[in-house]
């Protein structure tokens, strides 16, 4: 089953059951939940009361597999423009780390400024105006916060919602999983 799940782990998968009951959909909801994904639900009514409340259902020949796309939310990065900041060594985009001093102390990516989430709203005079701020953490919420606060500043900021993680070995050696 979990091949043909998407591998994005917070995609949106909605269950029901055929005849609107819940309590088959449980099991599947149960096993997909363990498996990880976070955003998973259960369609109450089945898709009977998805038609009877108006809302869009396409017609045609049922697809076989599913085929996820994962849509950036506002004031995202795409992981390719921030792996090509990273690369360009930060000539396009300033690489901004928003962890705690000491998650940056144990691995960071190379050149990337360190300003911990609580120091950001007074230490914004340290980022440059002049070029767009890619913000990362370690799972993407700090960054996203760190996104609204360079936003509110009238500041060019993008956040990456990904899984980034450090080699413990070699703390410039890093994953970025999305």
């Amino acid at each position: 089953m979990e091949s043909q799940l998407p591998k994005y782990k917070s995609a949106a998968i909605i269950l029901y059951n055929q005849d609107g009951s819940i309590a088959s959909a449980q099991n599947a909801y149960k096993a997909i939940s363990d498996l990880g994904y976070k955003q998973t639900s259960i369609l109450a009514g089945g898709f009977d009361a998805w038609q009877k409340a108006g809302k869009q259902v396409a017609k045609g020949p049922a697809e076989s597999t599913i085929k996820y796309v994962r849509k950036l939310m506002p004031g995202e990065v795409e992981l390719a423009l921030f792996k090509e900041a990273i690369g360009d060594n930060q000539k396009k985009a300033v690489i901004l780390d928003v962890r705690a001093a000491a998650e940056a102390k144990a691995g960071a990516i190379e050149s990337s400024i360190n300003i911990p989430l609580d120091e950001l709203e007074q230490r914004l005079g340290e980022l440059p105006k002049d070029k767009p701020v890619y913000i990362y953490c370690g799972t993407g919420a700090r960054a996203e916060m760190a996104y609204n606060v360079l936003k509110k500043a009238g500041m060019n900021g993008k956040y990456l919602r990904c899984k980034v993680d450090f080699d413990k070995e070699d703390p410039k050696k890093y994953t970025i999983e999305e």
